[in-house]
Formats: structure tokens, sequence, C-alpha cells
């Protein structure tokens, strides 16, 4: 990417706005029951293995840097772990794994060792980037940004258009428990371990904070995502290439049958040389709350949106504004007992978004109404709603196909919430 970056302080959470926070709960609900896990003594913790790829569980040592050099005692790991003491904690490090022999690049964790033992079942994962070689896209140099992703043919909606894989993966507490010149000893080992030290040394750099390059990468570019129960930040070497838009025409799905894989979607048809774009920040903010969180990337967008006439951002702002107050108000609306005053507002929102091209609300929306009718023992309207949120959820790629137990569990999350138990 050229200077137009992700800031690791944006969540990814926060980014894709509160409607992919509902279905990733949903989804979650949807995982099988991980198998029974063995009991390993406290300072040998369970491998959480995915649960999709590997439902067995099975206990993973420690490995730090007191291990023998040894390939054989730091195994599945490539490469010794180099380890940095907290300045919080002295019981506690933050070490470097890597495998350079996995996916197109390698990979490296930066945690602790407890996380690297528990996480370690990623290495399970099978990762190939063909999909992209005959893709719908090139890298390109775009003027004013750097580098950016432009489509080569034409690119229908909800289409698949990349693939990628974290090549680094941060725990965030190590930021601030180790400090500076250790932390970036630590950060340089984590890129040049790699089997192409390029796929990261070579992508934007635009953070202010940053003193260092591999600090300022991974603050320009980085996603936050979840390893062994910690919060740790993901760099994806090749969605990093794509530019942000305000109103953009690519949204970034994070599926859980992986913890490593990032599929980019069109938003909508992209027509063939056409940049292809996603936001940073949270979809659907006016144009003054865009300008404050885009702060964090020293550039000031130059989107179709931002650069729109006057008239047309201030109808787009006073849409986007309306949006929000209604959502809010349908929220304390249901949640004051009025339920049919909620549906008004609902419908209200449903309606406002396509002109601004919030598909991911869809969803959401629709699964409100469901929740509204399930409220009203409208049965009928309940599951009218219920599957147009997951028939929408098929539709963008976050569900393979609708099951019965989606169902399901939605009823069961709607009548938890009425009576707090099922």
């Amino acid at each position: 990417m050229g200077s137009h970056n992700r800031d690791p302080d944006e969540s990814r959470g926060v980014r894709l706005g509160s409607s992919t926070r509902l279905l990733l709960a949903l989804l979650v609900r949807a995982l099988p029951a991980r198998a029974a896990q063995p009991q390993c003594s406290a300072a040998v913790p369970p491998v959480l293995r995915h649960p999709i790829l590997d439902p067995s569980a099975a206990c993973s040592p420690l490995i730090d840097d007191t291990v023998q050099p040894r390939p054989a005692n730091y195994s599945p790991w490539t490469h010794a772990p180099i380890c940095e003491v907290s300045s919080a904690d002295d019981k506690k490090k933050y070490c470097v794994y890597t495998n350079s022999r996995h996916g197109p690049h390698g990979i490296s964790l930066l945690t602790t060792p407890e996380i690297a033992a528990d996480g370690v079942g990623i290495l399970d994962e099978f990762l190939t980037l063909e999909s992209n070689e005959n893709g719908p896209f090139k890298v390109v140099d775009i003027p004013g940004k750097g580098k950016g992703v432009v489509a080569t043919r034409l690119i229908k909606r909800y289409e698949p258009i990349m693939v990628d894989y974290s090549v680094l993966l941060i725990d965030m507490g190590f930021a601030t428990e180790v400090p500076a010149r250790k932390g970036y000893r630590l950060l340089h080992a984590a890129a040049d371990r790699l089997a192409n030290p390029d796929s990261v040394r070579t992508l934007g750099q635009s953070n202010g904070l940053a003193k260092d390059p591999i600090e300022n990468v991974l603050r320009t570019n980085g996603f936050h995502t979840m390893l062994g129960g910690g919060q740790h930040m993901a760099l994806y070497p090749l969605v990093s290439r794509i530019n942000h838009a305000c109103k953009p025409n690519a949204y970034n799905r994070f599926g859980l049958n992986s913890l490593q894989k990032v599929v980019i979607g069109a938003a909508r048809d992209i027509q063939p040389g056409e940049e292809i774009t996603i936001s940073y920040i949270t979809l659907g903010k006016p144009t003054s709350e865009r300008k404050e969180s885009l702060k964090l990337w020293n550039f000031a967008c130059t989107c179709d949106l931002c650069t729109s006439p006057a008239s047309e951002l201030a109808a787009s702002d006073a849409r986007r504004t309306k949006i929000e107050s209604l959502r809010d108000k349908a929220i304390d609306a249901f949640q004051a007992g009025k339920p049919y005053e909620a549906l008004r507002l609902t419908r209200q929102v449903i309606n406002l978004l396509p002109s601004e091209e919030l598909f991911p609300m869809y969803a959401e929306q629709f699964e409100n109404m469901a929740r509204i009718y399930f409220v009203l023992r409208d049965k009928e309207n309940a599951y009218k709603y219920a599957k147009l949120s997951l028939d929408t959820l098929v539709e963008q790629g976050y569900l393979d196909r609708v099951k019965p137990e989606h169902y399901e569990r939605m009823w069961r999350k709607f009548y938890e919430e009425e009576y707090g138990r099922y």
C-alpha cells in the first residue's frame, strides 16, 4: 500500500462496524463444540487448535530462549526463539517464534511462550495464494498514493477479489512492556526471519509516531486479531497494498475457518481499471468524524466522497447522521418496550442504507427486524427477516450456506435477551 494504510489503534471490529461484530458473534455460536480438552499442567497449556481444522487437543511444551539451540528442541518453529523479559513482570517474556516455511512468506509470532504454545495450531492450516495468480486485480503505482490495487476485469458485487494471510502476529502487550530498543530488536528479527522479509519491509509507512521502520509498517498497516485469547496485531502484506476510501468498493472479511486468512470481497460491481478500495475506519461516519479518525494515517482523504461537490457532501453527511440517530432511537424504543416504534425506525434505517452504500449494515438491520417480530410473537415475519439476514451473510461470503442451527441459535439468542434464560 502507499501512504493510505491502517493504524493498529483502529481495531478490526471498529473498522468493520457493529454489524460485523453481530455477524461474528452469530458465527461463533454456529461453530461445532470443541472436543474435551485433556488435562495439562499449569506450566504446559493445552493447544487450542482451530475447532474446524482440528477439533482434537494436545499439550504443547513451552519454548523460550532457554532451550538448547537444536532444531528438535524448538520444533515446529524453524528458528530458535529470542526473547526479552517484560518490564512489568520479570517472570514474563515476549519471544519471536518463526516458521519460515509456513505459507507463501512464512509467519512470525511475537508473543509470550504460553500464547505461542496455545496458538501453535495455526501451523496446521494449509495456506495457498493460488487463487490470486489469476485474480481480477494487479498492484500498480497510484499517483499521490504510492502502491495501490486496480481491477483487471469486471468484478461482480460480493465476488471474492483476493485472499491473504498474516505474516506477523504481534502481541499488543509487547509494545508497553518491552523497552523500545529491545523491542525493536525483536520486531526486526520477526521480519528478517521470514522467507520473504521484503513482504514486510516494502510496505507503506505513514505513521508519524513510529520511531522504527518495522514499527511504522505495523502501525500503518496492522489489523487487530485474537491469538490464544490475547489481542494481537496482524499484518497482511497483499491486503496492505489496498488504499482507503470513505465509500469503498470492497470490504475485508476475516473467516472463522482460518486463524490467519482474510478475503477481500467486492462491495459493488467494480469496473476494469478502477482502483479497489477498503475503509480503514468505521463505515458510515460523516466528514468531520472521518477526518478526525484518518489523522492516524497522516493523510487528507481525496476519495470520491470526500472530494464531491459541497452540496453532495452535505447531503451525504445529513443521511449518515440521520442513519446513526435512527439506529440509536430504534434501540432505545425497543429497550423501552415500544416494538412498533422500533419497527418504524428500523425500516427507515434500511431505506437509507443503499444511498450511502452501507451494505455491511443490511444483515444487522434485518436481524433487528427479526428480533422485534419475535418479541411481537409474529412468527411469519420473524422468520422472514431472519432468513433475509442469514441469506445476506451467505451472499456477502460470511457464511457458506444457511443451516437449520443458524435459525435455532438466533431464536435462542432472542429468547435469552427477552427472558434472561432459554
